[in-house]
């Protein structure tokens, strides 16, 4: 068995993630001790960081044809799980879980989680590359996800008014076109985001926590968690998978770096974005952050497993 699977690489990534999940406590203690609001840091992150680490992103990658596919990639499939999830769920739930749960089928959490991981284990080009296949789910979140999960407490009109007034496409936007005009950021702005990245991530990770310690009752719909971690945990690998495997042996497109970063896009857990969103638009914030933290705490193993066998 030992010699079957390589527990050295499997621990070593093990130890890099546990950091991530004392964030998760320290939103705990400060909701607890401080009476810190998940709330107002859920604004802050929606209408501020996101904004920023989208700009950044866009602004700094290698554009070409095949780079610039990534995005329209993940966010198609996003969207179509998205989709395929909400008509599923329509069996189950005549409220907004419905909802909820098919944002959640699209979406991960790339970002808090993710990102930090991909700065541990690629170098600066895969970096580049898992920013960008980050974007297409970003942009998924923010305006079909958001739409769907809106849908739930919001007339189909205010939806749409909702998603034209998200920063988070502007700023995907500006970013876009400041890169094709050619600009280079200043270092005055590249060392800023250098704390923004870190904000990015304890910040994200500590939501998590506040929303454990303020929730009332923990909120587990048997069915929800079961659609979800199938969405999360087996078909988005699954479509990743087959992707990568098709092309490495017709298309050619893409090289094994960022085959490995698509891989570490499908394998992160439910997105933390769930919990804030769900929060903004009042549908089922408890639902959301109880889902995400049984997501989070499985992801503890699953993550390094499916690192070890397809990333490392």
């Amino acid at each position: 068995m030992a010699s079957f699977f390589p527990m050295a690489p499997f621990f070593a990534l093990f130890i890099k993630i546990l950091p991530l999940y004392m964030n998760i406590g320290l939103g705990f203690v400060a909701s607890k001790a401080l009476g810190t609001t998940r709330d107002s840091i859920a604004r802050i992150m929606f209408f501020i960081i996101n904004p920023l680490i989208i700009f950044n992103g866009v602004l700094n990658v290698q554009l070409n044809a095949a780079v610039l596919f990534l995005p329209v990639l993940t966010f198609a499939i996003c969207s179509s799980l998205c989709i395929i999830f909400y008509k599923l769920g329509k069996g189950w739930w005549q409220d907004s879980s419905r909802n909820l749960m098919a944002f959640s089928a699209g979406s991960g959490n790339t970002g808090y989680f993710g990102l930090p991981l991909a700065l541990l284990i690629f170098n600066n080009e895969a970096e580049g590359v898992y920013v960008l296949a980050l974007l297409g789910i970003v942009l998924y979140e923010n305006s079909v996800g958001y739409y769907i999960l809106a849908k739930g407490t919001h007339p189909p009109s205010e939806c749409a008014r909702k998603v034209l007034h998200l920063p988070a496409l502007y700023a995907f936007f500006g970013g876009l076109c400041l890169n094709l005009s050619g600009m280079v950021a200043p270092d005055l702005f590249s060392n800023f985001m250098a704390h923004v990245k870190g904000t990015f991530t304890v910040l994200g990770m500590m939501i998590i926590g506040l929303g454990l310690a303020n929730l009332e009752h923990f909120n587990f719909d048997r069915k929800f968690i079961e659609l979800t971690f199938l969405a999360k945990f087996l078909i988005w690998p699954a479509i990743i998978l087959s992707f990568n495997a098709l092309d490495s042996a017709y298309f050619h497109f893409y090289d094994v770096t960022t085959h490995k970063a698509l891989v570490l896009i499908s394998i992160v857990p439910m997105a933390v974005n769930t919990v804030i969103v769900a929060t903004l638009l009042n549908s089922q914030p408890e639902k959301a952050a109880s889902a995400v933290v049984l997501s989070t705490v499985f992801a503890l193993i699953y993550v390094p497993l499916m690192a070890t066998f397809f990333i490392l």
